[in-house]
C-alpha cells in the first residue's frame, strides 16, 4: 500500500505545502496516522482513503501553523524533470505550472482542494469522500474554480495585450 500510494500523496501534499521538507514530514504523518487508524478502515477504496487521511494531516498542520507562525525562507518553486524536455519546451512547461499554482493560491480552499484532487484524477466521488463534503459541493467548488481560474488568465493576457 505505502509503496503504491507514497509518491501521490507526497505531490499532493507537496502542492498544498510548497515546501518539500514539510511535505515529506505529512507524507510520513499520512502513513502513520493510516496504520494507526486501520481498525477504522472500513473496506472502502485505499486511495481515497489515503488522501482523506493526508488531507487531515495538511489541515491539522496548516492550523497549528496559523496559531504559531514561523517566518520561512521564500519556498522554492516544484522543479520539473528538465533533463527530459526541450530547454524551450521546459522553461514554458515550469512558467505556465507557476503561474497557475499562483492562480490557485488565490481559490478559496475547497475549490483548491477539489481541483488538485480532481487534477489526480480521482473522481467525484472519491473527493467528495476525501474532502468530507457532498457531491454537489464538489461539482459546484469545481465548476466555480475553474471559471475563476480562466478569468485569471484572461485577465493576465489582458494585461500582457495592454487593454
Amino acid at each position: 500500500m505505502y509503496r503504491m500510494h507514497v509518491n501521490d500523496i507526497y505531490r499532493y501534499l507537496f502542492r498544498l505545502t510548497r515546501d518539500a521538507r514539510q511535505a515529506e514530514d505529512l507524507t510520513q504523518e499520512t502513513f502513520f496516522r493510516a496504520f494507526l487508524s486501520l481498525d477504522d478502515y472500513r473496506g472502502e477504496k485505499v486511495r481515497p482513503w489515503l488522501f482523506k487521511v493526508a488531507y487531515h494531516a495538511f489541515v491539522d498542520w496548516h492550523r497549528k501553523q496559523a496559531r504559531h507562525p514561523l517566518q520561512i525562507m521564500e519556498q522554492l518553486p516544484e522543479r520539473a524533470d528538465l533533463q527530459a524536455m526541450d530547454p524551450a519546451e521546459a522553461y514554458v512547461s515550469q512558467e505556465l505550472w507557476e503561474t497557475a499554482h499562483a492562480y490557485l493560491e488565490l481559490l478559496p480552499e475547497q475549490q483548491r482542494q477539489v481541483i488538485l484532487l480532481f487534477a489526480m484524477q480521482f473522481r467525484y466521488a472519491e473527493i467528495a469522500e476525501v474532502l468530507g463534503i457532498s457531491l454537489a459541493d464538489v461539482k459546484r467548488s469545481l465548476f466555480r474554480g475553474r471559471q475563476k481560474m480562466r478569468k485569471l488568465w484572461r485577465d493576465q493576457a489582458d494585461d500582457e495585450q495592454g487593454r
